[in-house]
């Protein structure tokens, strides 16, 4: 599965998305504020940045951080084979998961952790 290097972060379990503010989910799709970037890195891990506010998503998953400097910027986009654009999002440097809760990361990978990348949200 190729991850594409934009698009947006839709939750499978509640049809949300992650969007400018770290602690809050938006329902329905604001395409002005949801939209990110997918950085790779050297190591395939990827930054997650919101291109409204050009910050990126952190381990703390309660802020956002102004660069992508460190292993709390970065995530691994884990797809999933039976989910289309399905992926685990997990941190870096904590190998947490972004969860359906806007402001908590889980340390196991369930149902509410799916997210799908949608390029072109409707």
């Amino acid at each position: 599965m190729s991850i594409p290097s934009s698009g947006s972060l839709m939750n499978q379990s509640n049809g949300e998305y992650r969007c400018n503010k770290a602690t809050k989910l938006v329902s329905p799709y604001d395409s002005e504020i949801c939209l990110m970037n997918y950085i790779v890195q050297s190591d395939e891990t990827y930054a997650i940045q919101n291109v409204k506010n050009s910050e990126y998503f952190d381990s703390s998953i309660t802020t956002m951080a102004k660069s992508d400097e460190g292993s709390s910027e970065h995530w691994r986009l884990l797809a999933l084979p039976d989910v289309s654009n399905g992926y685990y999002v997990q941190n870096v440097k904590n190998n947490e998961f972004m969860t359906s809760s806007a402001s908590q990361l889980s340390s196991d990978a369930g149902s509410k952790e799916i997210w799908i990348i949608v390029e072109q949200p409707s």
